[in-house]
């Protein structure tokens, strides 16, 4: 318990500065990731978490049963964590692919991904979406309303320009609002 409460503290520290907090295990213990999960996000409720759930361990030695093991990743995610599943999942899809990009180029990734994306209804498949495109294209047009050059439409010096206030719908859920000082999103 000295070495979780140890590496609490740490993630205390460093979750300001980190995307996500990791943690490794000797062996996987649910009493030491749901001490470090709810000691983390005792003061810092909104860390994200990472865990290494390593191939590694020695899931017979660990005591669980059949069921404990199944049931073991969705505990982990009510507590917080991912897992370093997705790591070596994105890194089997990426090698995979780059080999078979180089043998057959754009055939590869129409067959592996955009094919794919598109009968499995992948959000990413539209990619202009998740780059801000959107949100660029809709700012740079009320920046074409409300902001001229001096001299053009009428408008000449110590005349007072205002922005409107549009709100623009980026994704589900988010808004932001532009202002004569920046933009301010809320997501």
């Amino acid at each position: 318990m000295e070495s979780v409460m140890a590496a609490v503290v740490r993630g205390w520290a460093f979750a300001h500065h980190a995307d996500l907090i990791w943690m490794e295990t000797a062996s996987p213990d649910m009493m030491e990731l749901t001490n470090f999960s709810e000691g983390v996000r005792s003061k810092r409720p909104e860390t994200m978490l990472a865990y290494n759930l390593s191939p590694s361990f020695n899931w017979v030695a660990s005591g669980m049963n059949d069921m404990q093991m199944m049931d073991f990743i969705p505990r982990i995610a009510k507590l917080g964590f991912i897992t370093v599943v997705e790591f070596h999942d994105d890194a089997l899809v990426i090698d995979t692919f780059a080999k078979d990009y180089a043998q057959r180029g754009m055939l590869a990734y129409v067959d592996r991904i955009q094919r794919e994306e598109r009968n499995n209804g992948v959000d990413t498949l539209a990619h202009q979406k998740w780059s801000g495109a959107n949100y660029y294209g809709v700012t740079e047009d009320q920046f074409k309303e409300t902001w001229t050059r001096k001299g053009s439409m009428g408008v000449s010096e110590g005349t007072i320009v205002v922005a409107k206030q549009n709100p623009l719908t980026l994704r589900k859920g988010s808004t932001a609002f532009t202002t004569m000082c920046g933009v301010c999103v809320a997501v």
